[in-house]
C-alpha cells in the first residue's frame, strides 16, 4: 500500500466533503422542461405546492440554467446574477450569467471563465476604480476537475479576472496561476482599499501537495487585473499549527483553507481553516498577515469550519457565524474504560454504533496479533469482544516509517469474520489524526482512536464504545474576540436524524440582513434565522423563522449551495440540480419581520 494510493483515497474524501456528490444520472439528457407547472402557483405567491416549500418566502423567479451541469455558488451585482459550475460533470462551462432585471423572468445570457477540465465554483463581483481599471470586476476561482487529461498536468490553476461592466459582452482581463498540475482556488473574496484592489484566496492543500508549495491562504494584488501577482501567503504547517494535511478532529480530520472573507472595514481577513476553525488575520499590511484570533472546537466536536459571516448585535458585540460543513452524521465516539476515557471516529461504511442497543458496545477487549490482517491473528475467544488492531499510518510523515501489512478494510473484515462485536483501530501516526482511509462495508462498528487510548483499553480489559448524538453540519456562533462558542442553531429538519432521509442535511453558507440570517442548507434549501436572541446576555440561540426548498426534477433531491442577499432583501439561491431561484422573505423571515 503506497502513499499515492492513500492520497488518492483522501482526495476522494475531500471532494465528497467540500462539495456534495450530487446524483448526476440525468446529465446525459437535458432536464429542461422537467420542472413542470407545479411552480406556477408559487410564482403567483403560493405557499406550499408540489414539493416546493415556501414558508415565509415568496418565489419570484426561477431559471434552470439549461440543466447541463451542476451549479456552484451565486453572486448578484446590479441587474445580473452569476452562478458557478461545480466539478461533476467536469464540462468546463465556467460561470453562467443571468439577466435578472425582470425577477419573474430571468434570462441566461452567456458564460465566462469557461476552460476545459476545470470547474468555476466561486466568484465575487465588485465595482472598482484604479488607474489601471474602472468598472465591474469579477474574480473567479478556477480548479482542476479532470484527473484523466494529461495535458492539464502542466497547467496552472488559480483565478481569472473579467470585466463585466457589460455582462452581455464580458472581457477577460487576466489570470493568476497559483497551483501546478492540480488543485486551484476554491473560495475567494475581492475588495478595494484606497487605490489598491486585493483578492483573498483559499487554495486547499496547496501547502501540503503542490510541487511548488506555498501557504493555503493567499493574498493577491489585482489592482492591475491584467497583471495580478501574489503579495503573501500563510500556511498552517509552516506556522506550527499542524503536522500534516489530515490532522484534525472528527471523521474527516484535516487542516486546509476552505474559504476567505474580508471584514467590513477591510482591515481583517476571516479564513475558514476546517478543523482549526475560523482564523482572523490583521491584513492592514497585506504583505504580512498577522493571526490575531481563531475559533476553537471542543474535543468531541466534528470540526469542519467551511465558511463564516461576521455579525454585530445591537450592543456592538461582534460574532462569527460559522458554517460547519459535515456530511458524516456519525459524530465522534466516546470511549470509556476502567481508569480512563478517549475519543474515536467511526468508519462511515461500517455498521453504525448509534444503531446498537443503547447506542453502544460494552464488551471485553482483546488485541489481535500482528496487524489483524488474517483470521489466525485473532484469539479463539474473540466472539462478542472488542478487537483492537494495530493500524500503521506513516503517510504524510516526513520521517516515514513502516508501511501497514494490509489495508484498513481487510483488518475490519478479518475482525468481523472472527466474531468481534466491534473493531478499534490503534491508529499509529505522527502526521495524521485517527480516521478512515479505506471505506469498507463491514457489519460491525469500526472505530479509529489514538495509540494511547487503544493501549489503555487493552490494559483495562474492557471498554464501552458509545455513539454521541448524530449530527450533520450546522451553524455555530462564536465570540469574535475570544473565539469561544456562545450559541448555535442545529434545529433545521433532519440535522440529527439517523438514519436520515435521502438528502444532504448540512449547512453550507450564511448571509445576513438586519437581524436575520439566511443559510443555504443543501436539502433543507434556504433557512431563515432570527438573530435577535444574540442580543441577550448571555446570547441565546438563533431561531428558525422561515424556509424555502426548491422542487427538483425526477428522483433528485434539492441541494442549495449558495445564497446571496441583495440590498433590497431579494435572495438569490443556487441549487446544484435545478438552477437559480429568486425569492423574497416575508413575514417573520423578512429582516423587518415581527413575531406573531
Amino acid at each position: 500500500m503506497g502513499g499515492r494510493r492513500i492520497w488518492l483515497g483522501a482526495a476522494a474524501v475531500f471532494a465528497f466533503l467540500v462539495a456534495t456528490p450530487t446524483a448526476m444520472a440525468a446529465v446525459d439528457e437535458p432536464w429542461a422542461g422537467k420542472l413542470d407547472s407545479r411552480h406556477s402557483a408559487l410564482m403567483a405567491g403560493g405557499d406550499d405546492s408540489g414539493g416546493v416549500v415556501a414558508r415565509n418566502f415568496k418565489v419570484l423567479g426561477h431559471h434552470d440554467l439549461g440543466m447541463a451541469d451542476a451549479n456552484g455558488d451565486v453572486w448578484a451585482h446590479g441587474r445580473f446574477a452569476y452562478v458557478g459550475t461545480w466539478s461533476d460533470p467536469c464540462n468546463g462551462r465556467g460561470v453562467k450569467i443571468v439577466d435578472v432585471s425582470r425577477l419573474r423572468h430571468p434570462r441566461l445570457i452567456g458564460t465566462l471563465a469557461a476552460r476545459e477540465g476545470t470547474s468555476a465554483e466561486d466568484m465575487v463581483v465588485r465595482r472598482v476604480s484604479t488607474s489601471f481599471f474602472s468598472g465591474d470586476l469579477i474574480a473567479v476561482g478556477i480548479q482542476r476537475c479532470d484527473p484523466e487529461n494529461p495535458a492539464l498536468d502542466e497547467q496552472q490553476f488559480g483565478i481569472e479576472l473579467w470585466n463585466v461592466s457589460n455582462p452581455y459582452s464580458p472581457v477577460k482581463l487576466g489570470e493568476l496561476g497559483i497551483t501546478n498540475g492540480d488543485g486551484g482556488v476554491h473560495e475567494l473574496d475581492l475588495f478595494q482599499r484606497g487605490r489598491k484592489v486585493y483578492a483573498l484566496l483559499a487554495v486547499p492543500f496547496r501547502e501540503w501537495f503542490d510541487p511548488m508549495p506555498g501557504g493555503d491562504f493567499v493574498i493577491a494584488d489585482v489592482t492591475n487585473p491584467r497583471a495580478p501577482f501574489i503579495v503573501s501567503d500563510w500556511g498552517a504547517g509552516e506556522n506550527g499549527f499542524s503536522p500534516g494535511p489530515f490532522w484534525g478532529q472528527g471523521s474527516f480530520g484535516a487542516t486546509f483553507d476552505h474559504s476567505a472573507r474580508v471584514s467590513k472595514d477591510k482591515k481583517k481577513a476571516y479564513v475558514s481553516y476546517w478543523d482549526l476553525g475560523v482564523l482572523t488575520f490583521d491584513i492592514r499590511d497585506v504583505s504580512n498577515p498577522r493571526l490575531v484570533s481563531r475559533t476553537r472546537y471542543k474535543p468531541r466536536a466534528d470540526g469542519d469550519a467551511h465558511s463564516m459571516t461576521p455579525y454585530r448585535n445591537r450592543h456592538g458585540r461582534q460574532f462569527i457565524l460559522q458554517n460547519d460543513e459535515d456530511f458524516d452524521p456519525r459524530s465522534p465516539t466516546r470511549i470509556r474504560f476502567p481508569g480512563g476515557r478517549g475519543i474515536g471516529n467511526e468508519n462511515p461504511g461500517a455498521s453504525p454504533l448509534w444503531l446498537e442497543p443503547g447506542h453502544r458496545v460494552n464488551a471485553p477487549v482483546i488485541r489481535a496479533a500482528n496487524q489483524g490482517c488474517l483470521a489466525g491473528d485473532y484469539p479463539a475467544d474473540t466472539a462478542g469482544k472488542i478487537a483492537v488492531v494495530t493500524t500503521l499510518f506513516p503517510f504524510f510523515d516526513p520521517e516515514g516509517g513502516e508501511e501497514p501489512a494490509c489495508t484498513q478494510d481487510v483488518q475490519e473484515a478479518a475482525a468481523e469474520a472472527a466474531g468481534a462485536a466491534a473493531v478499534v483501530h490503534d491508529f499509529i501516526a505522527e502526521a495524521t489524526s485517527p480516521q478512515f482511509f479505506d471505506l469498507s462495508d463491514v457489519g460491525i462498528p469500526a472505530v479509529f482512536t489514538d495509540h494511547e487510548t487503544a493501549q489503555e483499553m487493552v490494559e483495562a480489559g474492557r471498554a464501552t464504545l458509545r455513539a454521541l448524538r448524530p449530527s450533520w453540519g450546522f451553524l455555530r456562533v462564536f465570540d469574535a474576540k475570544t473565539g469561544k462558542q456562545v450559541a448555535k442553531f442545529d434545529g433545521a429538519p433532519n440535522v440529527h436524524a439517523f438514519p436520515p432521509p435521502d438528502g444532504f442535511w448540512s449547512i453550507h453558507n450564511t448571509e445576513t440582513r438586519g437581524r436575520r440570517a439566511y443559510s443555504s442548507w443543501y436539502t433543507n434549501g434556504v433557512v431563515a434565522l432570527d438573530l435577535r436572541p444574540l442580543d441577550r446576555r448571555p446570547p441565546g440561540n438563533p431561531r428558525m423563522v422561515g424556509q424555502f426548498v426548491p422542487a427538483v426534477p425526477g428522483d433528485m433531491v434539492p441541494e442549495v449551495w449558495g445564497v446571496f442577499v441583495r440590498r433590497d432583501g431579494v435572495i438569490f439561491a443556487s441549487d446544484i440540480p435545478s438552477g437559480l431561484w429568486i425569492v423574497r422573505p416575508t413575514g417573520r423571515a423578512a429582516s423587518g419581520g415581527h413575531d406573531d
